[in-house]
Formats: C-alpha cells, structure tokens, sequence
C-alpha cells in the first residue's frame, strides 16, 4: 500500500491541526516538529510568527486568553486550510479550544470530561464523591468564603485559581495575614466567575502522572523555586524510569480516570503521596510543559507530542515503552537568568551529560522572568541528580565570565 496517498487520502491526516500558543523557541520547537512531520499544522498565537514558520502552513495573531477572538481567527484560517483538530497545552487556553471545536464541528474531548476537568474545585467534588483521596480543596467565590475555608483546612494552605488564566499562579500561605493578598492574586488570575480554591499545604512527594489511553507511561517529580515564594513555580523537573513512586500511586491514578471518565489521550495527573498515601491534586486532560514532554520520550521512548497530535486527530496511538534511564530539567531563571549572559538563543554544552539552551529573550511564565534551561541525563535518578547539580554550579561559573 502507498502510505504517502494513503495519509493525503485520509482527512485526519491531510487536514490541518489547530495549535493554539506556543513559547520560546528552545522549549517549543521540538514540539511544532513533531506535529508537523505527522501532518499539516495552522498556528493561532498571541504574538506574530518567527521561528514557527516552517513549521506551520499558515499562521494567525490573536488574544489566546479571548475564546472569541480566536474563535474568529480560526474560521478566517479555515477559509483556505481545512481544519479537522485543536491542539493546546496552556491550560489557560481550554475554553478557546472548546469555542473553536463547537464553531468548526470538530472532535474533542465530551462535555461531561470537559465540565469536571476545566474547573477544579469541580474535579475534586466528583473525586471526593466518588472516595477517591484529594487534597480537601474549598471552592471559594469572595474573601469571607475563602477565610472560612483557611480555618477549615488550617495554615500553612494554598490559595488558587479556580480556573487559570496564568501560570503558576498558586500560592503558599502561613498564616490568615497573608490570604487578602493572595486570595486577589489568585481570583485575577482565574476566569471571571471560577473564583479559587483553598487547599491544605500537604506533607510528602509531589508528584505528576502522565497517561496515554488510560496507560500510566511516567511520572515527574518537580521542586519549586524559593526565590518565587510564596508562589509555587518550577525550579526543577526529574522524570525516572523506574520510578519509586509509581507502585504507590497507578490504583489512584486509574480510579481518578475512571471516575472522571477521561480513558482516552493525554491525562497530566498532579498528586501528593502523603504518608498516609497518594493525594489527588488536580487533573489536565492535555499536555502542559512540552520540555517535560521531552523529558519523559527520553526516559521511557514515549513521544507524548505525537500521541496528543495524532489523538486529536483521531488516529490510534498505540506506543511501546523503552525505560532508559532518568533525565531532568532545571530552569534558568531569576537571579540565575540575570547572571547568564543575554545572546541570540543558543545550544552549549556544559558538561558531557548536560545541555544549556538560552533564550533569545526573556520568557515571562511566572513570576520570575526565565532565559534558558539545563537538560541533564543519567542512568538512574541518583545519578541524575548528581550530574545535575555539577551541570548547575558549571553554568554558575560559566555565567561569571561571558
């Protein structure tokens, strides 16, 4: 049989996906390759194409975080390209994606999936309701809810949207002094009306599972940067092959996939395992971090890219495991990106095992503006780890001198 016919003759393949963001080059690219070698992609972003371009058959400028706007930007792309999926990974973006699926008649995921998963306080209910261990969160819509909820859940607690409409917007708060401030940040960086939510700070292992087809394929593990406190933003992102904590945490995980309905594609899982066992933080039923992504082919042989690409398109996405080992990522950002020498975006490496890629400018995600980030590798996660941190104090004496 001619594959190449065969793909132009099948409109899951030859029509085009719809991405919605991307982001600095050095993080997205791989990504935007990788969709587009498995079919023709359209590009709707907020900022005007570079880098994008050869990757994209047309591109589109709108406000992502405005479902209308690009609403209309895909029906004017959908004049001369046809669009058959919709593709994102800023979870800011879900409703943009539902407006332009409902416009355009495309595939997706169910209405019942998307009202369970879209809102968190929503998922935690059906979880609770169902048994299923969460972190206790409270819905709150004003001040007084949420002060009610801190001194039901007690400090320390964390304060967040509802419903994001930014990055890393949750918060650590110690003590009620502290909850105005946050409880206002997290309601202007939720959607008008989500209002936040306020959960218990729990003790134990923070821990992310990703699933394909309802299939634990890895687990990433991330610690948070000091210098964001109290917000809580990635600093570090370790994915290991034989995870320790993956024994303790699959019948949790396919309870929440049961419970939510969610058996198909992607599902980003976040949980504590507390010493008490696993803890279910929030569920995304999308790709969010497209270097993590990286992280995890690398380790396991598992391109989670191209299983979202192709699941959005409705094709099967059938993958086999590979384990290899373990691999992290750590960002370079705050003061660290201010010692790190601004420069076209460039590749280095700074040791045998580790990789620095720098932005071509500042990349705002969070609160701390980030300019690059390390790529390590081991054959294991103590050696990862240890790799990682001779890769961060090389880079720390290589920022000193360029």
């Amino acid at each position: 049989m001619n594959t190449d016919a065969a793909r132009r003759e099948d409109p899951r393949t030859s029509g085009h996906l719809l991405v919605l963001g991307s982001g600095p080059q050095a993080e997205w690219e791989a990504a935007l390759k990788r969709l587009a070698e498995a079919g023709p992609l359209v590009l709707i972003d907020d900022t005007p194409a570079t880098w994008q371009r050869p990757y994209a058959a047309a591109t589109r400028v709108a406000n992502t975080l405005r479902p209308e706007h690009v609403e209309q930007a895909a029906r004017w792309l959908a004049i001369k390209h046809t669009i058959t999926a919709v593709l994102h990974f800023n979870p800011a973006h879900i409703r943009a994606a539902a407006a332009v699926r409902a416009s355009l008649d495309l595939p997706g995921p169910t209405a019942g999936v998307l009202a369970t998963t879209s809102l968190r306080h929503r998922t935690l209910e059906v979880l609770d309701h169902a048994g299923t261990p969460s972190s206790g969160g409270i819905h709150a819509d004003s001040f007084d809810q949420a002060l009610q909820a801190a001194h039901t859940v007690g400090f320390p607690l964390v304060c967040k949207p509802a419903a994001p409409r930014r990055r890393y917007a949750a918060r650590v708060v110690d003590s009620a002094a502290e909850l105005a401030e946050a409880f206002s940040a997290a309601t202007a960086a939720s959607w008008p009306g989500a209002g936040t939510v306020i959960e218990p700070r729990l003790d134990g292992i923070e821990a992310t599972a990703y699933t394909l087809d309802a299939r634990l394929v890895a687990i990433s593990h991330a610690t948070f940067d000091p210098e964001a406190e109290p917000s809580l933003m990635p600093l570090e992102v370790v994915v290991d092959a034989d995870d320790v904590c993956a024994a303790a945490i699959e019948s949790t995980v396919a309870r929440v996939l049961e419970v939510t309905g969610h058996r198909q594609g992607i599902a980003q899982i976040r949980l504590r395992v507390t010493p008490t066992g696993p803890r279910v933080l929030s569920l995304t039923t999308h790709l969010t971090d497209p270097l993590v992504a990286t992280l995890i082919e690398q380790v396991t042989g598992i391109d989670l890219i191209a299983a979202s690409g192709r699941h959005a398109r409705g094709l099967p996405t059938e993958v086999e495991a590979t384990p290899l080992g373990a691999a992290a990522i750590r960002y370079v950002q705050g003061t660290a990106a201010s010692r790190l020498s601004s420069t076209p975006a460039t590749r280095s490496t700074i040791t045998p095992y580790a990789r620095l890629d720098r932005y071509s400018a500042d990349s705002r995600t969070g609160p701390l503006p980030r300019r690059g980030h390390l790529l390590v590798s081991g054959t294991d996660f103590p050696q990862c780890i240890a790799r990682l941190r001779s890769a961060v104090a090389q880079m720390q004496t290589l920022s000193t001198t360029t």
